[in-house]
């Protein structure tokens, strides 16, 4: 009975392509669904088992998909909500991270700030959406690139 679920799992870890795919998908759903601390097992996994480029590449675009949707999701389901409740008082905010958004995404993303509160904050004002793509990936690089290359090592 357990080597019938085996099988599947084994020719998963044969095929490089469908095993890259499976941590796509992993690390796209769990960021998009704000599991805390996943880019660092995700890519230390990926590197392991793809390899230190490979497991970058892979955990990179999921990490992205996975970011990009919860802040067009968050962006379409709260952004009304949120402007109706707090209208004036979020003003302050909206024009900072309008003028200097893609910095201040940088930086949240370099010191670790908490993904839920970077994606649904930027979401939730002006930004738009290329310079948080564009920082939201140049912020995660550089902890996916050491841990997969940490990963790659095993």
């Amino acid at each position: 009975m357990v080597l019938e679920f085996l099988s599947p799992l084994n020719a998963l870890l044969q095929s490089e392509l469908l095993l890259a795919l499976a941590l796509f998908g992993l690390t796209a759903t769990l960021i998009a669904f704000c599991v805390p601390g996943m880019i660092v097992p995700l890519s230390m996994s990926s590197g392991a088992l793809l390899g230190g480029w490979q497991g970058v590449l892979v955990v990179s675009a999921g990490a992205l998909l996975g970011s990009q949707a919860l802040f067009l999701v968050t962006r379409h389901l709260m952004q009304h909500r949120v402007k109706n409740r707090f209208g004036s008082r979020i003003a302050k905010f909206e024009t900072h991270l309008e003028k200097g958004g893609f910095l201040y995404v940088l930086g949240l993303r370099l010191v670790g700030a908490p993904h839920f509160v970077v994606t649904a904050g930027c979401a939730l004002s002006p930004l738009r959406t290329a310079p948080f793509v564009a920082a939201t990936l140049i912020g995660f690089l550089p902890v996916i690139a050491l841990t997969s290359a940490a990963g790659s090592a095993f």
